[in-house]
């Protein structure tokens, strides 16, 4: 009998639910500091507004460590797991394309859907502030690759 990976994803009908606000962690191949090059950065932060998520998703919040991303948000149609997943190929081929060498991003994501009683402004300001809690930053707003609708 083959040893199979426990499954961190919720029941794929979880993810199919229009308007169901996600906190999503996708980390970088193997934790790689990839977003330590500023382009880099710049060009990913660019396809959370123009790639799959463009008008796919209702984004709240973003921000992008040097070796994982943080996300807030709810997809307005598709399926979540297949927008992460085409958002992924998307953001790593425009890498390549900049001079990216291997890999880019590791094979799943973390989620949590957040419930009734979370408040959605508390969970976007606890996202843009992980730079400060990792000394990247003395204030979030300061930090190049952290945003909220409530700026």
């Amino acid at each position: 009998m083959k040893n199979r990976r426990k499954s961190i994803r919720l029941p794929r009908e979880s993810y199919q639910i229009p308007s169901q606000i996600f906190s999503i962690t996708i980390c970088t191949q193997n934790r790689r500091s990839l977003f330590q090059n500023e382009k880099y950065g710049e060009l990913v932060t660019s396809t959370l507004s123009t790639g799959p998520f463009g008008k796919q998703t209702e984004r709240f919040a973003y921000c992008l460590m040097p070796d994982h991303l943080h996300l807030l948000l709810a997809p307005k149609e598709s399926d979540l797991v297949d927008l992460i997943n085409r958002w992924k190929s998307f953001s790593a081929n425009l890498l390549r394309k900049n001079g990216l060498k291997g890999p880019c991003w590791q094979r799943g994501f973390y989620d949590h859907a957040l419930g009734k009683e979370e408040d959605i402004r508390n969970t976007a300001e606890y996202i843009v502030n992980n730079p400060v809690r990792s000394s990247l930053a003395k204030v979030w707003i300061e930090y190049p690759f952290s945003w909220h609708r409530w700026m």
